[in-house]
């Protein structure tokens, strides 16, 4: 972490190494989710911050879903010879 101090103002810079893409979609993941539930809990909701919330969401997780592989498929019923 890097603090630059500048005329009454502290910026900080976090120096980090790039963040994988995963880890991004984990991120507008858990925003998308938090934007969704902070304009339903406002007297007056805010119709684009909850659109926006429902597409960081969607985006994450049609991301995320893309990276989950197929499993093999399990035969749970083996027909063996010597059991008739």
């Amino acid at each position: 972490m890097l603090f630059i101090i500048n005329s009454k103002t502290v910026i900080l810079i976090f120096t980090q190494k790039e963040m994988s893409k995963r880890n991004l979609y984990y991120t507008c993941l858990i925003l998308g989710v938090f934007l969704v539930i902070f304009t339903e809990f406002q007297d007056t909701p805010d119709l684009m911050l909850q659109i926006g919330g429902f597409c960081l969401l969607m985006l994450s997780l049609y991301q995320l879903s893309k990276g989950i592989k197929e499993l093999p498929t399990k035969d749970f019923y083996v027909e063996n010879e010597e059991e008739e």
